[in-house]
């Protein structure tokens, strides 16, 4: 995820400012502090340039701000209003991204308040009593705690509020990604629908016309009645193939559209196509239908692309056997003859690839191959009484169990 806050190298203008204000500090505290002595003088430039560089270097500034505590401490002179100026540094420490930063300004203020108490109590040893110097260790003591340990929490509160909004814009941001992946998943299925349902309309319906128009020119001569019924049935085929087509594309234009539930008659319909293409289809059907408009498409297509297959590949001298059953799910077996030299598939089909697709879809199974002399063609899909009536099952035997 990418950091709200940017480039942790500071911007032109935050340097600029950040050496404005050390200028300004450092001219204001020098003139009050200088009278004090040497080391508050010191200290005074010292801070004011650890001000200057805090957005540059922790290290750096860390540098200058213990170089101003040890002037304070080697020459006389404490700059007590410069001193405030630990609060901003110890704030930056307390709100860097880097660990190692923070965890040095949590040790550093340890040691600055310890440091502080320990100079109050010796450093006017010769000078005041005992309990003078109890009094000036616990001052200087909760000052540097004020300032130190004051500064590292308002710095670390700042960087807990920063490392919230990152948190939240981070999880809008996988939130948006994840949409997206599942918008972009949606329009590839429906694309691989759409070229599914192009494919099994223009593969059958091709498929009938080819092999009308071969019986129409051979019944032209001798039998004109069963050419005249072979034109017929390729008009229809292409009539009905138009519709379909156009279905898909008003699908393509306006994706809310759902595609037509195939019902019994379309069904028949595409029976008998294949019974006037010359095919001897035996059909057996058991169960009603589910009613399911997922099921009821996909077995429609199943079907179709399956005797659309048996038409082109198959021995159509021999019958073309299919099994329909409603009784638990849907259940397809196709079984015709291939005889002794079948015509091999086309590298790159999307016949078998696809019905396996759209059983998968509905959450069925598939498989085609073939079996001795003939190629087999089953499938299954689950429908909700099949759903219904294996949880009831299940939860029958596990209350006799």
């Amino acid at each position: 995820m990418s950091d709200v806050w940017g480039d942790e190298r500071p911007t032109r203008r935050q340097l600029l400012f950040d050496v404005a204000v050390a200028l300004l500090f450092g001219l204001v505290m020098f003139a009050i502090h200088v009278s004090i002595g040497a080391g508050a003088a010191a200290a005074t430039v010292l801070l004011a340039v650890a001000l200057g560089v805090r957005r540059v270097s922790w290290q750096l500034m860390s540098a200058f701000a213990v170089a101003g505590s040890l002037a304070q401490v080697i020459a006389p002179g404490i700059a007590y209003l410069a001193t405030t100026a630990y609060a901003v540094l110890f704030a930056t420490l307390g709100s860097h991204r880097d660990l190692a930063a923070r965890r040095f300004g949590l040790v550093a203020a340890a040691v600055a308040v310890v440091g502080a108490a320990t100079y109050g109590a010796l450093g006017g040893a010769s000078e005041f009593g005992t309990g003078r110097r109890v009094v000036m260790a616990v001052a200087l003591g909760s000052t540097a705690a004020v300032f130190c340990f004051g500064g590292w929490a308002w710095g670390y509160l700042r960087w807990q509020q920063r490392q919230s909004v990152q948190a939240r814009i981070d999880a809008r941001i996988e939130a948006v990604e994840r949409r997206r992946v599942t918008e972009l998943y949606d329009i590839e299925q429906e694309r691989l629908r759409i070229a599914a349902d192009m494919h099994d309309v223009v593969a059958h319906s091709w498929a009938v016309v080819a092999a009308q128009s071969d019986g129409a020119r051979y019944a032209l001569q001798d039998s004109p009645a069963d050419a005249a019924r072979a034109l017929e049935v390729i008009g229809e085929t292409a009539r009905a193939a138009m519709g379909d087509l156009r279905t898909i594309v008003a699908q393509l234009r306006d994706p809310a559209l759902q595609p037509s539930t195939p019902g019994s008659a379309q069904q028949t319909a595409l029976v008998e196509r294949m019974h006037a293409s010359g095919m001897d289809l035996r059909l057996a059907e058991h169960g009603t239908p589910d009613g399911s408009p997922l099921v009821a498409l996909t077995a429609y297509r199943l079907l179709g692309e399956a005797l659309t297959n048996a038409l082109k590949h198959g021995d159509l001298s021999r019958p073309v056997d299919v099994q329909v059953d409603w009784t638990d799910g849907y259940r397809l077996t196709v079984t015709n003859s291939i005889g002794p030299a079948p015509e091999e598939p086309r590298a790159g089909g999307h016949g078998l690839v696809g019905m396996s697709e759209r059983a998968h879809v509905a959450g069925g199974t598939f498989s085609a191959g073939r079996d001795g002399d003939v190629w087999r063609v089953e499938a299954h899909l689950p429908t909700s009484s099949s759903s219904s009536s294996s949880s009831t099952s299940a939860h029958d035997g596990t209350a006799r169990a």
